[in-house]
């Protein structure tokens, strides 16, 4: 299995979702000025967590 890098700047860091961001991820997906162009419809807790795990790659 191949590890996923972190990438970091001054600003920023990207990493692999970890269980501790969860909240912030569905309060992310049930945001609808976030969703409008991405899937255009809010999200439920379930398919937050649903999404959190493909991305996860589960």
């Amino acid at each position: 299995m191949h590890s996923i890098p972190i990438i970091e700047t001054p600003r920023l860091i990207l990493r692999s979702h970890h269980l501790d961001d969860f909240p912030d991820y569905v309060a992310l997906w049930a945001d609808p000025d976030v969703v409008r162009y991405i899937s255009g419809t809010p999200a439920t807790r379930e398919q937050s967590w649903t999404k959190m795990l493909r991305s996860a790659g589960h």
